[in-house]
């Protein structure tokens, strides 16, 4: 869980960074969010649903499998020249979640996942809710509240 909340906050400073203009360079955002993507929400769902699982509980293991995941995922998505692969992992896992907070009438964490889904189709649908935010400022807002919430639980 930390692990995956590090990839995320990662990717979330340089995006601050990117969309506010203060570094010009996308690359680094782009490849932390995508590496966030594919390892960080997957890992995020697997302690959601299960718990107590030994690639959730042992560090070690758990830092392997987020390792092989964003491996994989990176080269799933460079070979393909494609973000199908980092949108479905990620959507995926965000739905996982809310399935499984709303199974186990865990409102708050449920909530927090559709917020993160929220956010992430006005940001696949380039649509904002208000005129003073980017749709990328909406993911981002929309990801780091429900990372919030989804977190909440697990102090």
């Amino acid at each position: 869980m930390r692990l995956s909340a590090c990839l995320v906050s990662a990717a979330a400073w340089l995006g601050v960074l990117r969309f506010s203009g203060l570094y010009a360079d996308t690359a680094p955002h782009m490849f932390v969010s995508m590496v966030a993507g594919v390892s960080a929400f997957p890992a995020l769902a697997a302690a959601v649903v299960i718990p107590k699982a030994c690639i959730v509980t042992e560090e070690r293991l758990a830092l392997v499998v987020v390792i092989l995941a964003a491996v994989t995922g990176a080269a799933i998505i460079i070979a393909s020249g494609s973000r199908l692969y980092l949108n479905l992992t990620s959507l995926s896992a965000i739905l996982l979640i809310a399935f499984a907070s709303f199974r186990t009438r865990d409102t708050i964490s449920g909530v927090s996942a559709l917020v993160m889904l929220a956010g992430s189709l006005c940001f696949a649908m380039q649509f904002s809710p208000t005129l003073m935010l980017q749709p990328a400022d909406v993911l981002h807002l929309a990801l780091a509240a429900g990372w919030s919430g989804v977190a909440a639980r697990y102090r």
